[in-house]
């Protein structure tokens, strides 16, 4: 990925700073003048979550707010800036604050409308979300997952809540710091029951933080709780599915066995 150059910076307020690539998440982040800067791919829905967050009441939790460049644009040639947090990826032992964070979280965004970019959306993570809704074919690519895709759909329930726009992503987005709410970023919407977010969080927290199966308890008590899991747990299986297929074949190999073995795990606990 490209460094953002110069003028770029120069538009956000950033003077005698070079960018210096973050690590983590796909490794198009940059930061510079205290700024993370990103590159957009859908300027629709980059600046709609800028309107979105630089308005957002907290409460109990901070969010990583968008910074305007000097002409009051939130985009300047393909790129985003928004604030740094202070804080650190370490949820060890700390899921249910995570899944509190994402209970205020779900509070502090309910009535907004549906944004209409969704429907546009073609990445993996789309896919896989509508997918997991039946709103598309839920058909794996790779037959090694279509056995697990199965297992999973005897645990959908027809219908499990009324939407609203969440944090699709959250589980791996909190961060912690002594004496500060924990920092919420990289704001990725949905448009899902809002307790659809948590079972997201404990999901992705069995697949691939290593939490422990009485993780699940964690979640409000409602019937559909099995439900909502399987739900996203097809949701990261289709892309998972999706994302292996650009892969080169030894890639694709380990990637889709790793995968399995990830959603065995998660079916362990549905299937108790």
């Amino acid at each position: 990925m490209p460094r953002p150059p110069a003028r770029v910076l120069t538009a956000f307020g950033i003077r005698g700073s070079t960018a210096e690539r973050l690590g983590g998440g796909q490794g198009r982040a940059w930061t510079a003048g205290g700024l993370i800067l990103k590159p957009v791919d859908d300027a629709v829905e980059t600046l709609w979550v800028a309107e979105v967050l630089s308005g957002l009441a907290e409460d109990g939790f901070r969010i990583n707010r968008p910074v305007p460049a000097a002409a009051g644009e939130w985009v300047v040639e393909g790129w985003s800036a928004w604030e740094a947090l202070a804080g650190e990826h370490d949820t060890a032992g700390r899921w249910p604050d995570v899944l509190a964070v994402g209970t205020r979280l779900n509070a502090a965004l309910s009535g907004l409308p549906r944004p209409a970019f969704l429907d546009a959306r073609t990445h993996a993570w789309a896919v896989g979300d509508r997918a997991a809704w039946d709103e598309e074919p839920a058909d794996p690519v790779h037959d090694a997952l279509r056995p697990l895709l199965e297992r999973l759909r005897t645990h959908v329930r027809p219908d499990d809540g009324r939407g609203q726009v969440i944090h699709g992503d959250l589980a791996g987005n909190v961060l912690f710091a002594p004496g500060l709410a924990p920092g919420v970023i990289d704001f990725t919407p949905y448009w899902r029951p809002p307790l659809f977010c948590l079972a997201v969080v404990v999901v992705d927290a069995l697949l691939w933080h290593g939490a422990p199966p009485t993780l699940t308890a964690a979640m409000p008590s409602v019937e559909d709780r099995a439900s909502l899991l399987a739900r996203a747990a097809i949701y990261r299986l289709i892309t998972s599915d999706r994302l292996a297929a650009d892969m080169t074949p030894s890639a694709r190999h380990s990637y889709l066995g790793t995968s399995v073995l990830d959603h065995e795990r998660v079916l362990g606990v549905l299937d108790r």
